[in-house]
């Protein structure tokens, strides 16, 4: 029998949390298995390896600097209001967050395909850095939800982000 108690968004955040980072995993099979019978044994070129890196630090800086960039709730928004503005500036800067950090994944199967061997290793660090940034900038932890409520917060107005994630998600229609 289901569960009749409806899912809160909290709980649909983590849902979505949960099917983006395995999605990397599932491509990095699909692309290990594709790798492994193009490719040689000698390491990729030292150059694949310092565009990995620099596409890993932009992206780390990236999150930080537009990743957590919210528009505070003005003091005296009404209750609603500001939990609907709460709930939707989390998911878009999540998604945000997402699309940096996967950035490092998607460079690193680039340059295994152009690289002549060694892909597999640029594939694997790529998707681990992703992970490790994915895990660590759009998992709703609690000291992520603290951290966009003090942004939303910032103007001295109520976000009520932590209500909203606690209730249920409105039905789709």
């Amino acid at each position: 029998m289901a569960d009749p108690t409806p899912s809160t968004f909290l709980q649909t955040l983590r849902v979505l949390c949960v099917a983006l980072m395995s999605s990397l995993v599932v491509i990095l099979v699909a692309v290990t298995f594709i790798l492994t019978s193009e490719q040689g044994s000698d390491p990729a070129p030292p150059w694949t390896f310092a565009v990995l890196a620099a596409v890993a630090l932009a992206a780390t800086a990236a999150i930080s600097q537009l990743g957590y960039r919210f528009r505070p709730i003005a003091p005296g928004t009404p209750e609603d209001e500001a939990r609907r503005s709460s709930v939707t500036q989390m998911q878009t800067t999540t998604l945000l967050r997402f699309a940096f950090a996967e950035s490092v994944a998607m460079v690193g199967i680039a340059l295994a395909f152009v690289a002549e061997d060694g892909g597999i290793v640029l594939v694997l660090i790529g998707v681990a850095v992703a992970e490790l940034l994915l895990f660590r900038h759009i998992w709703p932890s609690d000291r992520i939800i603290t951290k966009v409520t003090e942004a939303l917060e910032a103007e001295g107005g109520r976000s009520y982000l932590r209500e909203a994630l606690d209730s249920p998600a409105p039905p789709r229609g």
